[in-house]
Parts: structure tokens; sequence; C-alpha cells
């Protein structure tokens, strides 16, 4: 009978949760969490000193970039469950940041946003300081690195993505 090598584990595979805490700062899953975790509660604390929160920078974020999108499409490209960005989004009318449209069937999840022209200069006048928050980030790190984590990250990504957008 013919035997065969044992399979070795793919990079990064463990045979268990992580035992030791190198292993932790080493499992892929924690550090991106932990990451996300700090960035999300920095920004937001930049953010709410300006009556702004995480998820309306979002939401205006694609906006600027689709100019016109669903409630579920902001839900999707904005990272938020469906109900957070419903209730941004009537925030952000309330607040005169966004407009909507009914596509005329009751589910308001059809109602098109667009954003007004405060919300552009809002979004516009918040950049710099979320570009420094991506910048102490990137801080000592080589910009092919950075090239480099975020092709990785990408194709991480396309690897669980759930929606098409």
């Amino acid at each position: 009978m013919r035997q065969t090598a044992p399979v070795a584990p793919r990079p990064g595979r463990t045979e268990g949760p992580p035992r030791t805490p190198e292993d932790l700062r080493a499992y892929l899953p924690y550090l991106v969490n932990r990451l996300s975790n700090r960035l999300t509660i920095d920004q937001g604390k930049l953010l709410a000193e300006r009556g702004l929160t995480n998820a309306a920078l979002r939401t205006l974020s694609v906006l600027h970039i689709y100019r016109r999108l669903t409630v579920n499409e902001i839900s999707v490209l904005a990272v938020l469950e469906q109900s957070t960005a419903s209730r941004t989004v009537d925030q952000m009318l309330a607040a005169g940041l966004v407009i909507t449209r009914e596509n005329g069937a009751s589910d308001q999840r059809r109602r098109e946003v667009a954003p007004t022209a405060k919300g552009e200069r809002l979004l516009k006048g918040i950049w710099p300081l979320v570009e420094r928050n991506r910048e102490r980030l990137a801080d000592g790190i080589e910009r092919d690195d950075i090239e480099t984590c975020v092709r990785v990250l990408s194709r991480m990504i396309d690897n669980v993505r759930q929606h098409d957008l």
C-alpha cells in the first residue's frame, strides 16, 4: 500500500485556536478585526467632534462615487446593516446631506439616495481628517508594501464576497 506524505497546512492555517500571544498576533482574522475596530473607533471620535458618524461618512463616500444608490446598495457598499443604512439615510435626509426619490414601491429600500451640495461640501471638508487617519495607519510602511497589502486584502474580499457590488 502506497503511503502519501501528509499535506502541510497552508500558510497561516492552524490546527486549532491560537495558543500563544505570538500565534494570536499572527492570526489574520484577529489582525483584520483589531485593525478595523481601532480605525473605526479613532475615526469615529474625530467625526463625532464634527457631528458626523462613521456610517454617514461611508454613506457620503459611496454616494460621492456612485452619485445615486438605493438604501440596499448603500448598505452593501458602505458595509452597513440594512437597518443601519436606512436609519443613517433618514438622519442625513433630515440634516440636508442627501435627497431621496421613491421608485414607486412601498418598500423604502427602493428609495434612491443622492448627495446634496451640502453633503458634498461636508465630505470634502472632513476628508483631510480621514486622510490623516490613513496616513497614520501607513506611517513607516513602504509604498510597495501598502500596494501589496491592498491587492491581497482586495483578493480576500473577493474570496468572501456575497454581492456583485
